[in-house]
């Protein structure tokens, strides 16, 4: 096997992580969980409609605009937005690790080539994995911002394969996104699902998954 290729939000980082900071910052876990949990489908929606639109905004900003969405649709005053978003946009820069994470990643590399395939910056991808000292864990560390594109594009997929210049079969795409998954399965990758959430398997499409649990 050539290439075990990660994707980073919520398989390697714990994005999760991100409503304890907002607790703390708003003094009301309902309400903060609620705002991160806005905050992560706004995220993706507006990075994936930049894309369909022809106008692409690079992921950082769409995670600047996805909070600022999330807590004036918590009716935040604004006055107290431009507070809060500097200091969620930096717990999201140095997001924690899984606990499985670092193990994992020492075992694999013995044997296998390893990647990051984020929709992530690279600017936030290496910051996210030298605050927690896993940059050197990996052969590449490949985002879509070059491309000006996300996943589950093909376009996104295919930077692993013109990275290592090897075949479809020999990588195998690990996340725990099921539209990744999804995504890389349709590609030709071999596919594990690291569900950690414990959630079901989207029903559209259908597509049999192998599935890797924490």
């Amino acid at each position: 096997m050539a290439a075990i290729v990660f994707d980073a939000y919520g398989t390697l980082f714990d994005v999760e992580a991100l409503v304890a900071t907002a607790t703390e910052l708003i003094g009301d876990a309902l309400a903060a969980k609620e705002i991160c949990r806005t905050w992560r489908s706004k995220q993706l929606d507006y990075a994936w409609n930049s894309v369909l639109m022809n106008r692409f905004l690079d992921f950082d900003k769409a995670t600047d605009a996805a909070f600022r969405f999330a807590l004036r649709d918590a009716r935040v005053d604004e006055e107290r937005i431009s507070t809060l978003v500097p200091r969620l946009l930096q717990a999201h820069d140095t997001l924690p690790l899984f606990e499985d994470v670092k193990g994992a990643l020492e075992t694999l590399g013995e044997q296998h080539k390893l990647l990051i395939l984020s929709n992530g910056t690279f600017r936030s991808l290496q910051t996210l994995t030298n605050t927690q000292g896993i940059l050197f864990s990996f052969d590449y560390i490949l985002s879509t911002e070059p491309i000006r594109t996300y996943k589950p594009t093909r376009a996104a997929y295919q930077l692993v394969l013109d990275t290592l210049t090897c075949d479809k079969a020999d990588v195998v795409f690990v996340s725990s996104n099921h539209w990744d998954v999804t995504g890389s399965k349709a590609f030709g990758f071999k596919t594990y699902w690291c569900n950690r959430a414990g959630r079901v398997a989207d029903e559209v499409p259908q597509n049999r998954t192998e599935r890797l649990l924490r």
